[in-house]
């Protein structure tokens, strides 16, 4: 990669695709949730025969939501302080500009 401003631009773009498909797959799974739930309901299955297979859906999507907090709250403005500690502006970031931080301190404690 020939200059810091194209790396920028690659990182950045990598990093949007990246929340792009983690909210695709979280779409994806909630509605596998819902037609799994649906499909319980129009067949008259038992809620304790399909448990398993919603409780680890749940699961997953719980996985997918945390996921999204990793990368958008915590990836996305420590790349982008790295590129301003490094003299990069919002134009060397491509297309899009780049999340604000929600408050001067980019470190929210977690919600358990």
């Amino acid at each position: 990669m020939p200059s810091l401003s194209n790396t920028s631009q690659v990182v950045a773009n990598d990093l949007r695709r990246a929340e792009r498909s983690i909210n695709a797959a979280a779409r994806d799974t909630a509605q596998f949730l819902l037609t799994t739930l649906d499909a319980t309901e129009t067949h008259k299955i038992s809620p304790a025969f399909a448990y398993r297979t919603v409780k680890a859906t749940v699961d997953a999507l719980s996985a997918l939501v945390e996921s999204q907090h990793q990368m958008a709250m915590r990836a996305h403005p420590s790349i982008e302080k790295a590129g301003k500690a490094l003299g990069l502006t919002v134009t060397n970031w491509g297309v899009g500009d780049p999340k604000p931080a929600i408050a001067n301190d980019v470190s929210l404690p977690e919600i358990a």
